[in-house]
């Protein structure tokens, strides 16, 4: 008798917490079952009335959502593959890109260095260590060009050009102006060629290493490859970080967009381009959350931009801007950078705390990038 009451016991006890009965477990649950999630709902708990699919949840859905409107919404975000990291260890991991001939690249800045990733064995060797007039570079943000060239956005050297053998020269030291160019960030192309730069150092060596995290000189640059001209296009940001150029359905540039990460605000900025190194209209574009870090920034090509966040999260952005529509819980904090394979929807995600990169699988593919245009 006593046996057949403890298994009754333990089968309610199950059956109970199964249902999310147990107050740690009931919104949750309640919200999953909603969305149709009902293998994550057991291992769900609630934040601040949201649902919150929580790492422990992972087995079934590698990734979590967040937003006060999560129960009409979560279910089209929430990712079903696992994030893999592909390798760690690398000293401020960032510039993810691929080049046309499907090689991946990154960046370890402080360990002043790009790194060739072999995505298959899961192993990074140093392809360049940029060293200009005896001052050792610091790479950051990486693009390829339609004949394969990297081109490099260095926090000490500024603009820098790597072949596909690995020559490297510096491609500009002053403005049109003939001021000294500041230390770059981040960049990418648009899809006539013209090149976006963010700025967020000061002068590139040999003048020692300054950052514009409290004082607002950090600034947005164009390089004019036609015309071989760097121009500094506006300045006055806490950090600029970040860029992305959102085009029109025919592929003409539209719209320069950036962040700017030490804002306590989160502004994403952006600027309507009218030509080649050409802006005006400087507006404010979308927020992160209070006080959260931007980082660099790519879109999907359904026109969706997915921002890297400080927090440990992808914030993404519809094509017109304003709150993010999700977040993307990710198995780490500090994102520095996204980066899509072309033609696919896996995104490639840097990260500064394990100091390297990691895969997850996007709901939709990424957009062109400029050195893909015609091959994809």
């Amino acid at each position: 008798m006593n046996m057949k009451h403890n298994i009754f016991a333990l089968f309610v006890t199950l059956t109970l917490v199964g249902n999310g009965v147990g107050l740690k477990y009931r919104v949750c649950k309640l919200a999953c079952d909603e969305m149709g999630l009902d293998k994550c709902s057991k291992l769900c708990r609630t934040t601040k009335g949201d649902a919150f699919i929580e790492n422990s949840c992972w087995k079934d859905c590698s990734s979590c959502a967040v937003q006060s409107n999560a129960a009409t919404v979560l279910r089209e975000y929430i990712q079903y593959s696992n994030f893999d990291q592909i390798v760690s260890g690398h000293d401020g991991a960032e510039g993810p890109v691929f080049t046309k001939d499907g090689t991946f690249y990154m960046t370890a800045l402080h360990d002043g260095q790009i790194l060739t990733v072999d995505l298959q064995n899961k192993l990074a060797s140093v392809f360049v260590e940029p060293i200009v007039g005896g001052f050792v570079g610091m790479p950051v943000g990486l693009q390829c060009d339609p004949e394969n060239n990297i081109w490099v956005a260095d926090a000490r050297l500024g603009l820098l050009k790597v072949t596909p053998g690995g020559t490297l020269r510096q491609v500009a030291t002053m403005d049109i102006n003939n001021e000294i160019s500041q230390g770059f960030n981040d960049l990418i192309f648009d899809y006539h060629g013209t090149l976006w730069i963010s700025a967020p150092l000061g002068p590139i060596a040999p003048h020692n290493l300054t950052f514009s995290y409290e004082d607002p000189f950090g600034s947005v640059y164009c390089y004019n490859d036609a015309t071989e001209e760097l121009i500094k296009l506006t300045t006055g940001f806490l950090w600029p970080n970040g860029i992305a150029v959102q085009h029109d359905v025919d592929g003409t540039p539209k719209k320069l967009i950036f962040g700017e990460s030490f804002n306590k605000n989160a502004p994403l900025w952006s600027y309507d381009i009218v030509g080649p190194c050409q802006i005006k209209n400087k507006q404010l574009w979308g927020n992160l959350p209070v006080n959260i870090i931007s980082d660099g920034m790519d879109f999907d090509k359904e026109g969706n931009l997915i921002v890297a966040g400080y927090d440990g999260f992808l914030h993404v952005f519809g094509p017109n801007g304003g709150a993010p529509i999700c977040r993307i819980k990710c198995p780490f904090t500090e994102a520095s950078n996204v980066h899509f394979k072309p033609g696919t929807n896996e995104l490639y995600i840097t990260q500064d705390s394990s100091q390297g990169v990691w895969k997850m699988q996007w709901r939709a593919k990424g957009m062109e990038q400029y050195c893909d245009l015609g091959q994809i």
